[in-house]
């Protein structure tokens, strides 16, 4: 069964959190939102801390003791932006369905037409060659938090070929995911054929790894795609703002 962990990041791993004071709690959260605002604007090629630093009123050397490195400060700067959308959305599909997993899929890559930079700062991280084992771990959560329910669930049920390791499985969509965006933030991709592309290369593994009407239900939304050329249609999830407090 897949791991439940959501691939959580330390901000330090070479020290304890230490959160007792407010100061340093704003100083973080000051840190990570000019991290975001940068990515947003000038993405990771023009991130300079030095930059960030003076907007952020903060001494070099006390980022480096709040986040260790400037690749895990961008990581945890995404994976916070990610995580703020992702909560804020309830959709109207289980998550434990193919429909569910193709509906999330073109909801949040929809919304990267209006992120470019961040999408090409997560995948620049996701494919360096030089990226710590946590960092690419937090970033290959991001697309396990929309598969765990489903897979498992396919897993339980006796919906996949009786040799798929669903860590496997799951680690393999997460790399068919990002190469994919990868084309995209590149330009290799169109903006016409990106998310279409993409829900074919997941509904293509999912096709090899499933059995019986798990495998039926992939193979008929993948027909249907290339025949009509259109994607499947979703109700919109519903936005639920933080409630008065949080």
């Amino acid at each position: 069964m897949l791991d439940n962990s959501d691939g959580a990041l330390s901000p330090n791993p070479e020290r304890e959190p230490v959160y007792s004071s407010t100061s340093i709690q704003e100083r973080r959260k000051r840190i990570l939102s000019e991290a975001r605002h940068m990515i947003a604007k000038k993405g990771i090629d023009g991130f300079s801390i030095r930059t960030l630093c003076k907007n952020a009123d903060v001494a070099q050397r006390t980022l480096y003791n709040a986040f260790h490195s400037k690749d895990r400060l961008i990581a945890l700067a995404i994976r916070e932006a990610y995580e703020d959308v992702n909560r804020h959305l309830m959709y109207r599909t289980s998550p434990e369905t193919l429909e569910g997993i193709v509906d999330r899929l073109i909801a949040v890559n929809t919304r990267n037409f209006k992120a470019r930079n961040y999408t090409k700062a997560v995948v620049s991280l996701y494919f360096s060659p030089n990226i710590s084992t946590d960092i690419w771990d937090a970033l290959r959560g991001m697309v396990f938090l929309n598969l765990r329910q489903w897979l498992n669930r396919l897993q339980r049920d006796g919906g996949l070929q009786d040799w798929v390791d669903v860590e496997e499985a799951a680690g393999d969509f997460a790399n068919l995911e990002y190469a994919t965006i990868n084309d995209w933030a590149v330009g290799r991709l169109s903006d016409e054929d990106y998310v279409r592309r993409l829900v074919m290369v997941v509904l293509s593994h999912t096709i090899g790894i499933t059995a019986g009407p798990a495998r039926e239900e992939a193979l008929a939304m993948a027909r249907t795609i290339r025949e009509s050329g259109e994607l499947p249609s979703f109700p919109k999830p519903v936005f639920k703002p933080d409630a008065a407090g949080d």
